[in-house]
């Protein structure tokens, strides 16, 4: 709760005029994947239901930034074709939440007034800090306490303009971690109580393979333009 609150006050510190800007808040829906020690590569399916909630901030035609909350599950399981999957047999259950700033790049004229484009490709990069916590490992319910960990979200979308006001977007976004735990499984412990069971259950993965979260999905925002002052306007030598 008290990161949810932080995020609000956030959002309505950053909502404070800027000259030249277009508000546009908004929602996201979609899946959540991972790759990691259990899954090589990206894939949508099987997702884990996701959800996010941002403010974009309309600088130019070209260049925006955007503040969110994002929040959903992640889930995996063993599918590497090779011995050691085959006998670790994992899967697991995690939840997350995250708090994100990110820099978009429009490569069309989105808001120009003159030639206006209904839709621009664009692309994405920022930081991050997600709170994820383990829940299941296979059949087993955990306690585990929340994990604070940095991410360095990046990906690409398109945004398609309705009547000017509502904006559609389909994206898609990794999230590089620099944490090898979100499917519980990482290196080998070499402590000597351990060594000597390592041949025998093979439940560990690859302690420098750092993990990867992705979300895939499809947003809706309004577009409140800002309106500028006639008196800010004028010229100089004006009545004003």
């Amino acid at each position: 709760m008290k990161r949810i609150n932080c995020f609000i006050i956030l959002l309505i510190l950053s909502s404070s005029p800027i000259k030249g800007q277009f508000l546009e808040p908004g929602i996201s829906l979609g899946l959540n994947s991972y790759s990691g020690d259990l899954n090589r590569g990206y894939s949508p399916f099987p997702g884990s239901f996701g959800y996010e909630i941002f403010n974009r901030f309309n600088m130019s035609s070209h260049q925006s930034y955007k503040i969110s909350y994002k929040r959903g599950l992640i889930a995996g399981k063993d599918n590497i074709n090779d011995a050691l999957s085959k006998n670790r047999d994992m899967w697991f259950k995690s939840k997350f939440s995250e708090i994100s700033a990110k820099i978009e790049y429009n490569f069309l004229d989105y808001f120009d007034e003159i030639s206006r484009e209904n839709f621009t490709p664009y692309l994405f990069f920022g930081v991050g800090s997600t709170f994820i916590k383990n829940t299941n490992e296979r059949n087993t319910k955990l306690n585990n306490k929340n994990k604070m960990i940095i991410s360095i979200p990046f990906g690409t979308g398109i945004k398609y303009l309705i009547k000017n006001t509502f904006s559609i977007e389909l994206a898609f976004e990794i999230k590089k971690t620099f944490y090898d735990e979100i499917d519980i499984i990482s290196g080998p412990s070499t402590t000597s109580s351990t060594l000597s069971n390592l041949s025998k259950n093979y439940q560990y993965g690859n302690l420098n393979d750092k993990d990867f979260y992705y979300f895939t999905g499809i947003s809706i925002s309004y577009i409140f333009y800002k309106i500028p002052c006639p008196r800010d306007s004028a010229p100089k030598n004006s009545i004003y």
